[in-house]
């Protein structure tokens, strides 16, 4: 049992029930990080500050959903009540060889967006300082004496 503290005027069995409730919220962020590694990743532009967490989020939840979903599998002998976690799903899949899985022959998606204007390779990750350029009555004019 982990030790909560609190400033809350409330009983412990009230306390116990607000840490209960707290566990299912927390699933999806903690099957996006702990299970994906989203933990791992830093990102440095603005919009990704967002798409990041968004997608890792996303991903956590799509995740959950088939583990719980799925059959659930046993971890050994001992776990005779097992039950369709995140965890359970990714030591299932760290068993599965995903070289011998056949791969269809020809593409498996064509591209529909034009992407020939767009630079490629080190070129279109590179980051360029732009110039901030204000309007010329917005300067403070100095006044010569």
């Amino acid at each position: 049992m982990p030790l909560s503290a609190t400033n809350l005027p409330v009983s412990a069995y009230a306390l116990w029930c607000l840490y209960r409730d707290r566990w299912p919220i927390e699933q999806m962020p903690l099957a996006a990080k702990q299970m994906l590694g989203a933990h791992r990743a830093f990102v440095f532009g603005g919009e990704s500050r967002y798409r990041l967490p968004e997608l890792a989020l996303l991903a956590g939840n799509v995740l959950t959903y088939v583990a719980a979903t799925s059959v659930a599998v046993a971890t050994g002998f001992w776990d005779r009540y097992c039950r369709p976690t995140c965890g359970r799903l990714r030591r299932v899949l760290q068993r599965v060889d995903f070289s011998a899985i056949s791969v269809p022959e020809g593409p498996l998606l064509k591209k529909a967006s034009v992407t020939a204007h767009l630079p490629k390779g080190v070129q279109g990750h590179r980051r360029q300082k732009s110039l901030i350029t204000l309007p010329a009555d917005s300067l403070p004019q100095r006044r010569v004496a």
